[in-house]
């Protein structure tokens, strides 16, 4: 059996891919990298205007990703890619089933109020599940545009 090396984007995106795709190790220092790198993709594409936007989300998506979604000492993985109307954001974490649910905090919840931001500042989003290489195993995909 092929074992997956999870620090090879090989790993988490099909082979063919052509977005920039960077793995993080969920520790804590992650999402500070994670914002580093939307940061750094939108200057290349000069889409700075889109950068505090971007960077606040994607911290959140990777965030629930080392949360809910990441085994202690796993990895996800952020994914960018540029589109002719705007950017996409990808962050795959290895828990396809535990999708992420929009819902209304109350004013003594301590947490979820994260997805209400992620609708509020992006064009779109969405979550879907894609298969790894092997077929057996699964990630969850969170799908973030930006226009």
């Amino acid at each position: 059996m092929d074992v997956l090396d999870l620090e090879k984007p090989g790993a988490w995106v099909p082979p063919a891919d052509t977005g920039e795709l960077r793995i993080y190790r969920a520790e804590p220092a992650a999402a500070r990298l994670a914002r580093g790198f939307v940061r750094e993709c939108l200057t290349a594409c000069g889409r700075t205007d889109l950068i505090e936007d971007a960077e606040e989300v994607i911290s959140e998506l990777a965030t629930n990703a080392m949360r809910h979604g990441t085994p202690n000492g796993g990895y996800f993985a952020v994914r960018f890619e540029r589109h002719r109307q705007g950017c996409v954001f990808d962050v795959i974490d290895r828990c396809p089933r535990a999708m992420p649910v929009l819902r209304e905090a109350d004013e003594f919840d301590e947490g979820g109020r994260g997805l209400l931001l992620v609708e509020a500042l992006t064009a779109s989003w969405g979550y879907f599940r894609r298969p790894l290489k092997d077929r057996r195993v699964h990630v969850k995909v969170v799908r973030v545009a930006f226009i």
